[in-house]
């Protein structure tokens, strides 16, 4: 006689629920109870699972969860990070070559090799959208020539210094922004998803502006670095950085600031912070070498435990990256984090684990024992750089 009654909820209430549990992960992280928080993010998702700002909030706590007391600095091993940043500026030249004898997707190859140092360098992203725009005119300029001839026509000649407030959710607002970003453009549904963090975090229209500022006043610093390395700034990358200033509308004299900020730090920065780094498999050594100090990152490289230990008698690490797997006769990653707990200047020492090893109660059992973090092959370095700033609180 009587139909079943919908148990179901409208949208807006979801969004209203899903809302509530996102402010109260972000009190819980400011509390730094990050336990609280993840059982937030994951009634959120419970909700809507394929919630983009809480699968972005999620991570972001993951990468925070655990907090230690920095350790002194120290001198580096290897590369220097001039060193690496001559490579990509190496990249950036070559590919210029290219451009000049109009080879344009070998070019496009060659800036390729950027990416595979540094995934996230703006200059190379815009870079390679002014490669494009080359070849989309190439492409019109053929097309142009062949309807000529074929009418007869005479062919004509053809850091910023940008201080955000101490608010977690304007760091994670900072981060989304990033991504945003990154093409050079917002879309309209990513300016919709950034509204609908701007309203669960009740951030202002002016803190808005003040991050997006910083975001596209960081890239364009990036940018800067790259084109003056050599000492001078070719019509190409005139070009680039001319792009680059449209898009993030920065003013002839914010340029001016910029560059006069870039040529101050051109007199040396210092590092970040020290990374030892184990691992037998020179390739894997040499990559994530490169990309950690890509990111000024001083890096202490052993390819066996034994080695490692020796080195930290005189120089004790922020930081401890490890394979766990190492050959016959070797001390294991394993062997070697309980030598760690056993030094007291070390037990507190944040250490990863990296292992080829897919299985994950093994991972679960590695982090039972009290890894900061365990990474599978092929790493990801931008996840493991952004886990190491998060890890040990670096802006």
């Amino acid at each position: 006689m009587f139909g079943n009654k919908s148990t179901s909820i409208s949208s807006d209430q979801q969004r209203e629920i899903i809302s509530k549990h996102l402010r109260s992960a972000d009190e819980l992280v400011r509390a730094k109870n990050y336990d609280g928080a993840l059982e937030e993010i994951r009634r959120a998702l419970n909700i809507d699972p394929k919630h983009s700002l809480a699968r972005s909030f999620q991570q972001r706590i993951l990468l925070i969860q655990k907090q230690n007391a920095p350790i002194d600095d120290f001198k580096i091993k290897g590369p220097s990070q001039e060193e690496i940043m001559a490579m990509i500026s190496q990249h950036f030249a070559v590919a210029e070559q290219m451009i000049a004898k109009r080879m344009y997707q070998d070019a496009l190859k060659k800036i390729a090799e950027v990416y595979a140092v540094d995934p996230g360098n703006h200059f190379a992203k815009a870079y390679s959208d002014r490669i494009e725009q080359l070849i989309l005119e190439q492409e019109q300029e053929g097309s142009k020539l062949f309807m000529e001839a074929i009418e007869h026509k005479k062919i004509e000649p053809v850091d910023d210094g940008i201080i955000l407030p101490d608010r977690g959710s304007l760091e994670m607002y900072e981060e989304l922004m990033k991504e945003v970003w990154f093409d050079g453009k917002v879309t309209p549904e990513e300016e919709v998803q950034l509204k609908e963090v701007r309203d669960i975090f009740a951030i202002t229209d002016d803190e808005h502006h003040l991050v997006e500022k910083r975001v596209k006043s960081k890239a364009y610093i990036d940018a800067l670095k790259l084109a003056w390395k050599d000492g001078v700034i070719t019509e190409m990358e005139r070009q680039v950085l001319d792009m680059m200033r449209r898009r993030y509308g920065i003013t002839p004299e914010e340029h001016n600031e910029i560059e006069y900020m870039v040529q101050e730090a051109k007199k040396g920065t210092k590092p970040k912070a020290r990374i030892l780094l184990i691992e037998p498999d020179k390739t894997v050594l040499v990559t994530v070498m490169r990309a950690l100090q890509l990111h000024n990152f001083e890096v202490i490289i052993a390819s066996k435990v034994e080695d490692a230990l020796q080195i930290m008698i005189k120089h004790i690490p922020k930081l401890i990256i490890s394979e766990t797997i190492f050959p016959a006769g070797a001390m294991d990653g394993f062997a070697f984090y309980k030598k760690i707990q056993e030094h007291p200047a070390l037990k507190n020492t944040p250490i990863f684990f990296v292992t080829d090893i897919q299985r994950q109660n093994v991972l679960r059992a590695a982090m039972r024992m009290g890894f900061d973090l365990c990474l599978t092959k092929p790493i990801d370095t931008e996840l493991l750089v952004a886990a190491i700033e998060g890890r040990l609180l670096l802006r």
